[in-house]
């Protein structure tokens, strides 16, 4: 499957919805879909109360790129499992990451989107102060695992 089938007509329709809902519920500050290609990370759907921060089409660079630090994604991505930082601006890490810098979101938990044996993005969730994302039934990490698994049986469907 190539990088850029992780838009399809609907997609950003469909997901963002539940995205949206599952913000609402959980009071997190901002969840996505992200999509990564080989230099960037791309946000595809952008739900919470920072939406705007990231826009569908935003690219965010990878530490490939001359200058950059590696972003959260994009280790989910290269080493294809989950991801919890509780607080990057005490990881050294973690200090340098673009989401932290420029936007104050330090808390992230991220998961890998997977089909056949391509990772193609992340779903993944940020927050600007420590959030327990085991609280609650069902929690907000026990969501993001369903959703990154019916975002992938969705992505198998139309590949």
């Amino acid at each position: 499957m190539a990088f850029g089938n992780l838009y399809y007509d609907g997609f950003e329709q469909k997901w963002g919805e539940r995205l949206e809902q599952l913000a609402d519920r959980t009071g997190i500050k901002s969840l996505l879909i992200m999509r990564s290609t080989p230099t960037h990370m791309v946000a595809v759907v952008s739900a919470g109360p920072m939406r705007d921060t990231y826009h569908p089409g935003d690219q965010g660079p990878k530490s490939v790129n001359p200058g950059c630090h590696k972003l959260y994604c994009e280790q989910v991505v290269n080493d294809r499992t989950p991801l919890h930082v509780p607080d990057a601006s005490v990881d050294p890490e973690w200090r340098g990451n673009e989401d932290l810098v420029k936007f104050g979101l330090g808390v992230y938990l991220g998961y890998p989107i997977e089909v056949g044996n391509e990772v193609l993005g992340t779903v993944c969730a940020l927050h600007d102060t420590p959030f327990d994302f085991a609280a609650g039934a069902p929690s907000l990490r026990e969501q993001l695992e369903l959703l990154k698994r019916d975002i992938e049986q969705d992505l198998a469907a139309v590949a």
